[in-house]
């Protein structure tokens, strides 16, 4: 078999693994949106979705918009690493000696990563509820428990022939 073909056979599904992985840990977390999956459109409804139904002021609409920009470049930037480390498995022979500590390398620091998105996200929270009234904060839990419900709904669908949308 070319071996274009084998590695294309290791590291699609490598990448797509990776992106699964990476879309579970965010759906996982309260505060989702940091993760990859949430930037751009979907991130925006969120953040839309939160100031109607918490009520934001202005000034805590902006401070929190400042947080999640921040949060978004992190983001960004770790991809672009991730995505050289992969490109750097691409060009190994794949079953190799170098492919399989390639490959190791890799999980080992996207376990670290993954560690370190969660604190960020656990600070960027409390940062977050800091800025709101105790209204807000009761609302704010109220809705991420019903979020947290759903998910689990969504989940325990999953895989399931049929209606997923919940």
């Amino acid at each position: 078999m070319n071996k274009f073909i084998k590695r294309t056979l290791i590291v699609v599904p490598t990448l797509a693994v990776a992106g699964v992985l990476t879309a579970g840990a965010a759906m996982a977390s309260g505060w989702g949106h940091t993760g990859d999956h949430m930037s751009g459109h979907q991130g925006k409804m969120m953040g839309r979705h939160m100031v109607s139904k918490l009520d934001l002021t202005d000034a805590q609409e902006d401070a929190m918009k400042d947080m999640m920009q921040g949060q978004h470049s992190d983001a960004k930037d770790a991809r672009q690493t991730m995505g050289m480390q992969f490109s750097e498995l691409a060009k190994l022979e794949s079953g190799s000696d170098a492919y399989i500590a390639k490959a190791k390398e890799i999980g080992v620091m996207q376990g670290e990563r993954m560690g370190q998105r969660l604190i960020k996200q656990a600070n960027m929270e409390a940062q977050m509820l800091a800025l709101l009234t105790p209204e807000q904060v009761e609302k704010y839990h109220q809705m991420r428990e019903e979020m947290a419900e759903h998910r689990a709904q969504k989940m325990k669908n999953h895989g399931k022939k049929g209606n997923h949308s919940s």
